[in-house]
């Protein structure tokens, strides 16, 4: 069953909507991956695999809710841009600015679901209980709310016309570890790039080139 949310993002004046996407996983999964395919001693994941569920709380309903939560949380910030109204020139420069990364963040949310889209299994190696690919998207998730947040919170100072720069950075700034430590997550999953199915190369390099991207574009100054 394919889930749809009522989100609606926009990147550069384009609409399209952003869909959920059906995940089944399975605690008891074996994972041939890590045991026979990554020789290098496994440390520690940097970052949780998986959100936090109570006990009778199903896996797939937990990993579909937490790409719901960060739909609507993109949505909610595209409708307070979509209020902007000011004709101050730097607001205005401001404002612009802020839908580029807006619309980065929804493109990052997409590529997040063509890679996590094929969680649909009970015996996916690379999703199971110790599989390398879910820390790495846990990371990803963890950094795009954290930044869907801050964003929403400028995005609200801009409409009021009172923008705190100083403290928007330091907000990027405390989350830019979550960032850091997803790259190395993904890096450990390109040491066994090859082990991946041939149909996931793709949405694998997509997500990969939408979350540096963002991060760049958040790098840059405004206006």
């Amino acid at each position: 069953m394919k889930l749809s949310s009522s989100a609606v993002l926009r990147d550069d004046d384009r609409t399209s909507p952003l869909p959920m996407f059906p995940l089944d996983l399975d605690d008891d999964s074996a994972t041939t991956l890590d045991v026979t395919a990554y020789e290098a001693p496994r440390e520690e994941s940097y970052i949780g695999a998986r959100p936090r569920v109570e006990q009778e709380e199903p896996v797939g309903d937990a990993v579909r809710a937490r790409h719901r939560a960060l739909a609507e949380a993109i949505g909610a910030l595209e409708s307070t841009c979509a209020s902007f109204d000011s004709v101050d020139p730097s607001a205005v420069a401001a404002e612009a600015s802020l839908r580029k990364r807006v619309g980065s963040l929804a493109l990052m949310c997409r590529a997040l679901e063509g890679v996590a889209a094929f969680v649909e299994t009970t015996n996916h190696d690379l999703f199971a209980g110790e599989g390398l690919l879910a820390p790495y998207l846990a990371g990803v998730y963890l950094w795009a709310g954290d930044v869907t947040e801050t964003l929403h919170v400028l995005a609200r100072d801009l409409n009021a016309l009172t923008p705190d720069w100083a403290g928007f950075r330091e907000r990027l700034n405390d989350v830019a570890w979550i960032h850091e430590m997803a790259l190395a997550e993904g890096r450990r999953v390109e040491k066994v790039i090859d082990l991946l199915p041939p149909e996931m190369t793709e949405p694998m390099d997509d997500l990969q080139l939408a979350f540096i991207t963002l991060k760049h574009k958040l790098d840059e100054p405004f206006g």
